[in-house]
């Protein structure tokens, strides 16, 4: 068997963002836009609260973070994307459809932020 070279990854092949492990939420460590929406729903204290930090993977540099209530029932999420600074980037939270945990939601809402150009 021939030794092959290990491949070794080229910073300039990262590009995109990563988020941290979600963590649950309060409805106090939320953004205020997604509370507006999130408290006219009638079953809105049974909603699962998440929030992770959003990074760049090419410089590891902080970008902002995504806000996300779901009600696992009815696959029905609400998310919002802020930016670090005062940068505003998104004017009101995306409704969206997603099964699974909140992993799965947070994917689901990280394509819906990339395909609107808020991240890459």
């Amino acid at each position: 068997m021939k030794n092959m070279p290990i491949a070794r990854a080229c910073p300039e092949e990262y590009s995109g963002v990563y988020w941290t492990t979600p963590t649950k939420a309060t409805m106090a460590e939320i953004h205020p836009l997604l509370i507006a929406v999130i408290i006219t729903m009638p079953n809105h204290r049974s909603w699962c609260l998440h929030s992770a930090d959003v990074y760049e993977m090419n410089s590891g540099g902080p970008l902002g973070y995504f806000d996300i209530a779901f009600d696992p029932p009815t696959r029905r999420a609400c998310g919002y994307y802020g930016a670090i600074g005062s940068q505003v980037v998104m004017r009101s939270p995306i409704w969206f459809e997603c099964a699974g945990d909140v992993d799965d939601v947070m994917r689901a809402f990280h394509a819906l932020v990339r395909e609107a150009g808020h991240v890459d």
